[in-house]
């Protein structure tokens, strides 16, 4: 049987009922990171998209989490700028070594725009996808549940 966890980051909400879905689809517990940049309204969503465009690595807080002894990580966070969001980003660097030889599946959630981009920035910065899908905002609680469990599915799981 996998051995995993959920890692999520969310500004809205919107990504952590995705991975408290997607938990629910694997049997995996859900580890938030709390990303301690502000992102309220309009200007934080302006710094977001930039921070994610620009490589940028900020500042989070999460709880202690084990690592070393899984063998799938499914990352779900909101896709800005088409890039890899900055909490994201912390957290991948902060836990490189523990990563090292561990499957990653990304569940991205947006308003609409493609994914493909999403998926190709993560994979050029950090490591190669098992599995990736996209889930838009306006989906119904349905179609999103018939997503996450193809998602599973291309898992292996």
């Amino acid at each position: 049987m996998a051995k995993g966890i959920i890692v999520y980051v969310t500004r809205t909400g919107n990504s952590r009922k995705l991975a408290e879905m997607t938990s629910r689809e694997t049997g995996f517990p859900v580890h938030e990171i709390q990303d301690l940049v502000n992102r309220k309204g309009i200007v934080g969503w302006l710094n977001a998209g930039f921070q994610a465009s620009t490589k940028k690595a900020t500042p989070i807080l999460e709880q202690p989490v084990q690592l070393t002894d899984l063998d799938t990580i499914i990352l779900v966070y909101p896709i800005w700028a088409s890039s890899v969001c900055p909490p994201i980003r912390t957290w991948l660097n902060q836990h490189k070594e523990e990563l090292r030889n561990t499957q990653f599946g990304l569940l991205v959630s947006n308003l609409g725009s493609p994914g493909e981009r999403a998926r190709a920035a993560f994979e050029r910065e950090f490591y190669p996808l098992k599995a990736f899908e996209v889930i838009r905002e306006k989906e119904t609680e349905t179609e999103k549940l018939s997503i996450i469990k193809n998602f599973v599915k291309l898992l292996g799981l």
